[in-house]
């Protein structure tokens, strides 16, 4: 990336998937500009992973995720929580024309990680 080897939506895309996986807010903070580029450039998967690196940024440094991609699966059997979310900001017209599940869908989506994660503790 220092080098300026990335040269198409595709590279800037997984650029971003790799600083997605990383440690700090920085990181974070820079896969969505990477995200943000390669939608620029084209790339049509790349509106998903802008909006899960910006809601991992946003709760990385203390503020509320405003898409709903970060989920949390606590293996103490408490709640499978999104963790602070802003559900109001964004209508989920914005949701989904980033490849964004909706509220609807979200529940259910927490729902069924319970559900996988109790079933993978019952079976131990």
């Amino acid at each position: 990336m220092a080098q300026g080897d990335l040269a198409s939506g595709r590279d800037y895309f997984h650029a971003a998937l790799i600083f997605q996986h990383g440690d700090e807010a920085n990181d974070y903070l820079l896969a969505h500009a990477l995200a943000t580029t390669a939608i620029a450039m084209g790339e049509p998967m790349a509106g998903e992973l802008a909006a899960a690196s910006l809601d991992r940024y946003l709760q990385s440094i203390g503020q509320s995720q405003i898409y709903g991609t970060q989920f949390k699966v606590p293996n103490d059997g408490s709640e499978v929580t999104q963790g602070a979310y802003d559900r109001d900001l964004l209508p989920d017209a914005v949701r989904t024309a980033v490849g964004v599940p909706g509220l609807a869908a979200q529940e259910e989506q927490r729902q069924a990680y319970a559900r996988e994660r109790d079933a993978s503790v019952a079976g131990k």
